[in-house]
């Protein structure tokens, strides 16, 4: 039967992060050892903290992690894993700072910007997803008159957060096509309201991820005005998980152990549609038809500095970062190196 290694049973609470990644690294060949239909087989980790709250914008950014928690793999690392739901990664952080939250998955930007702002000092554990062609779209109601990005102009714009990724893509590509900032009206709501909002039209425009941008496409006919996917944040990082930099230090077992689990399943959902599928439709409440087409992106397996430098240099140059910010360091503080 596999084991973990010994030496993750007994790693001090003291070790650096750079110890703490190589526990990590190997808690996951211990995990992916066992292959996806045998993960209770794994010997549980002498974990700090067992019992984990993790906040979730519901999306298929979370994919890898509802894959972990279905096939079992947070059970085998010797975790409990509480899922709950929010409307964006910010709403998330005074919870992380509060305890009641362990773990936050939201957007790299929104992240960025509460260290930035001193809000917390957090400290990235693990990447969640990147961009993709259809992953997240400004939609418009079905027959809207708006047929251009220009006519957005003194428009209302849903957004799940201000001050994250959402805001950014948007001012991004509202300026790309000579509309001013100041020009819209942005409201706040989540993903999977969006679509009811614009059938009623309370709103004329929402920037929306899937699988929200296909669930509001079959339910309401909304339609898609223009991918975000294209230019300056082609492919960008999306969204990963983050806690304290106290919890990460308190309980770095347990961190390990949650990155490793974690990764056995973004492998898995980087691999396996029918898993991503199956894994999304009863977390996020979606119908087959919904999961059969909603566009995916990508599942990175670790954060990468070099990318969330790419998040930060574009927060900074459109005003979401404050110009005295070094960015590089920034950066380093978040990841931990």
């Amino acid at each position: 039967m596999p084991v973990v290694p010994a030496a993750l049973a007994h790693v001090p609470v003291t070790w650096s992060r750079r110890v703490i990644a190589v526990v990590c690294a190997g808690a996951a060949l211990a995990l992916l050892a066992v292959g996806c239909g045998s993960a209770e087989k794994v010997t549980s980790l002498r974990v700090e903290k067992p019992d984990l709250t993790v906040a979730v914008v519901p999306a298929i950014s979370a994919a890898g992690l509802y894959i972990a928690q279905q096939r079992g793999y947070f059970t085998a690392a010797g975790l409990h894993v509480k899922i709950v739901p929010i409307a964006s990664g910010v709403n998330a952080i005074p919870d992380l700072l509060g305890g009641s939250v362990d773990v936050d998955e939201g957007q790299w930007a929104a992240d960025l910007a509460a260290e930035a702002k001193g809000v917390a000092q957090l400290h990235a554990l693990a990447s969640a997803s990147a961009g993709g062609t259809g992953v997240q779209e400004i939609m418009i109601p079905a027959k809207s008159p708006i047929t251009t990005v220009q006519q957005l102009r003194g428009k209302t714009i849903a957004l799940n957060a201000l001050g994250g990724l959402a805001e950014l893509v948007t001012n991004l590509m509202l300026a790309s096509h000579g509309v001013p900032v100041s020009s819209v009206h942005y409201v706040v709501m989540g993903f999977p309201d969006m679509g009811a909002a614009l059938a009623a039209h309370r709103i004329d425009a929402a920037f929306i991820a899937e699988p929200s941008v296909s669930a509001a496409e079959i339910a309401v006919g909304a339609q898609p005005l223009y991918d975000v996917d294209q230019g300056p944040t082609h492919n960008i990082p999306i969204s990963g998980y983050v806690t304290t930099a106290a919890w990460a230090k308190k309980y770095p077992r347990t961190a390990a152990a949650f990155v490793a689990a974690l990764e056995h399943g973004q492998r898995v959902a980087g691999t396996d549609r029918t898993a991503v599928e199956q894994a999304l439709t009863p977390a996020l409440h979606i119908s087959k038809t919904t999961a059969a087409v909603m566009a995916l992106g990508t599942f990175p397996l670790s954060v990468n500095s070099v990318a969330l430098q790419r998040v930060a240099n574009l927060m900074q140059e459109n005003g979401l970062l404050a110009s005295t910010v070094k960015t590089p360091g920034l950066v380093r503080e978040l990841i931990g190196s």
